[in-house]
């Protein structure tokens, strides 16, 4: 979402920049209150989840087993669970416990749920501040989904780990609501706001605007303040002030994950402790002509990645709309008839932010994707850590289904092989989020996140869109309950008011190199 609409427009900026030179050292009118989506939890989905009772068993019967433990392969295997734990992982054919639930896995694949760490959920605030995109939009709630029905869709789709890079109340909600047991969903954590500069790249409802290092402080302390999991510094963000950011997250002993400040660099970001980058295309956007693709320059930074334990959300398919943005030509995306109307209506290509944007291409962008893939495949082979996130909802990326188009395009353009992109989306995940090395594996003693599949990823890594069954928590989620609930999310986005996008009155083109 952020990636291109940040460098369109600014929406609701702040009176306070109508001065140039008058800039706070902190500006904050993100929200402090959830909205009133979050009194309700699973009104549109509870009956599609059948609930185990604590104490008994489910029983994954004969199924061919990703254990994500290296490379090994089960077939024809049992995995037993209870009370949300795996309790054994056995031969299939021995016998199993009185009253226990069995899922046919004959001829399918079992492996961990898989990891989204880059997404946007559409909550109110996010709509919100693109509701100036289309006529008669309000304030965009007219086009949220309920709460229910996103983490649904997510797990639908086999995502059992979402991290959300820009955060708020409500998301922060969600993830509280989802570890009580009020709300079914994955596994979320939650980022800040989006810890910007001046002028900042998006709407002010969604940023901390800072302007010095006391201003940095000050948003590294709100982030722990307001219980969100990590800070995200953004790209206008000025040298002094990241410094003072990074002081306040050193102190409270929290994670930097984000973009890379234009003003601070890609190696001076890493050496200072930001220990995640938010795309694989900011080790080269901030470069021009050679510079981007300079192999000494990339060693660097890749023997960088290495020795300083940083991640990188590779995020390959935003970089393929940017492709598709900037240069045109035909484009089919593959989830479409689940995407948002108020986004069908911003995204298409036909519509003036699109054309604006083709007019004056962003050069940042240009080569974008052909460069994401040569950078993801170096870093993949120094060993260094790539992550699976999507960056839905950036045009034409659908939550949940943007998962498996980003597993697809490792494989196919970025050299990994299947095995290696389901480790990133599984192991290397839950590794990233500090937990057990039993976590994102399917061994006795872990946490039972679970996905079957009908055929075989390794084979096919397409495969991992043919979702079976999903289990999380103590709830489990068959075929003919995904294909209701998503039956259930076509009538909700069918239900919702025609859009038809417009340049609001203060539209305002940012090209990133003019800022």
């Amino acid at each position: 979402m952020h990636l291109l609409s940040s460098q369109l427009c600014l929406l609701n900026s702040p009176p306070v920049l109508a001065a140039a030179n008058d800039h706070p050292s902190f500006y904050d009118v993100t929200p402090k209150e959830r909205s009133p989506r979050c009194v309700t939890s699973n009104f549109q989905t509870e009956d599609l989840y059948e609930k185990l009772l604590r104490g008994k068993t489910l029983v994954f019967r004969n199924a061919r087993i990703l254990t994500m433990r290296g490379r090994e392969i089960l077939d024809k295997h049992d995995v037993l669970v209870r009370d949300g734990i795996v309790e054994a992982v056995t031969l299939t054919g021995q016998a199993l416990p009185d009253g226990a639930t069995i899922v046919d896995a004959t001829g399918k694949t079992l492996l961990p749920g898989l990891s989204d760490v880059h997404g946007h959920p559409f909550v109110a605030n996010c709509a919100k501040a693109f509701a100036g995109l289309v006529e008669d939009g309000g304030d965009g709630s007219a086009y949220v989904l309920p709460y229910d029905l996103q983490m649904f869709l997510q797990l639908a789709c086999g995502v059992t780990q979402l991290d959300v890079m820009a955060g708020c109340p409500d998301t922060l909600w969600m993830r509280d609501a989802i570890r009580d047991g009020t709300l079914i969903g994955p596994r979320m954590t939650v980022g800040s706001p989006l810890i910007d500069g001046y002028p900042p790249l998006h709407a002010a409802n969604m940023s901390y605007l800072v302007g010095d290092i006391e201003g940095g402080i000050r948003a590294g302390e709100e982030v722990v303040t307001r219980g969100f999991d990590f800070a995200k510094p953004y790209s206008n963000l000025g040298a002094e002030a990241f410094e003072g950011l990074m002081r306040a997250c050193d102190r409270n002993g929290i994670r930097a994950v984000g973009h890379v400040p234009r003003a601070v660099g890609v190696e001076a970001a890493i050496r200072r402790g930001q220990r995640g980058i938010a795309h694989c295309a900011e080790l080269f956007y901030n470069k021009e002509g050679a510079a981007r693709s300079d192999r000494d320059r990339r060693d660097r930074l890749i023997d960088l990645l290495v020795s300083s334990g940083t991640w990188l959300h590779a995020t390959v398919s935003v970089h393929q709309r940017m492709d598709w943005i900037c240069n045109g030509g035909k484009f089919y995306p593959p989830d479409d008839d689940y995407l948002n109307p108020l986004f069908r209506a911003i995204w298409d290509e036909n519509a003036p932010l699109i054309q604006s944007w083709r007019k004056q291409p962003n050069p940042i962008y240009r080569d974008a994707y052909n460069l994401t893939r040569m950078w993801t495949d170096a870093v993949r082979r120094s060993g260094a850590k790539v992550l699976t996130g999507t960056d839905f909802s950036t045009p034409h990326l659908v939550e949940g289904f943007s998962l498996h188009e980003e597993l697809q395009r490792l494989v196919d353009d970025c050299g990994f092989d299947p095995h290696e992109a389901l480790i990133a989306c599984t192991r290397t995940a839950a590794e990233y989020h500090g937990e057990d090395a039993k976590e994102g594996t399917i061994v006795p003693g872990a946490t039972a996140r679970l996905l079957l599949l009908n055929g075989n990823p390794l084979a096919d890594i397409r495969a991992t869109r043919n979702v079976d069954a999903v289990f999380v928590g103590q709830n489990l989620l068959r075929t003919d309950a995904i294909r209701t609930g998503l039956g259930r999310v076509r009538a909700a986005y069918a239900a919702m008011p025609p859009a038809r996008q417009k340049l609001p009155d203060n539209h305002v083109y940012i090209r990133r190199d003019e800022t």
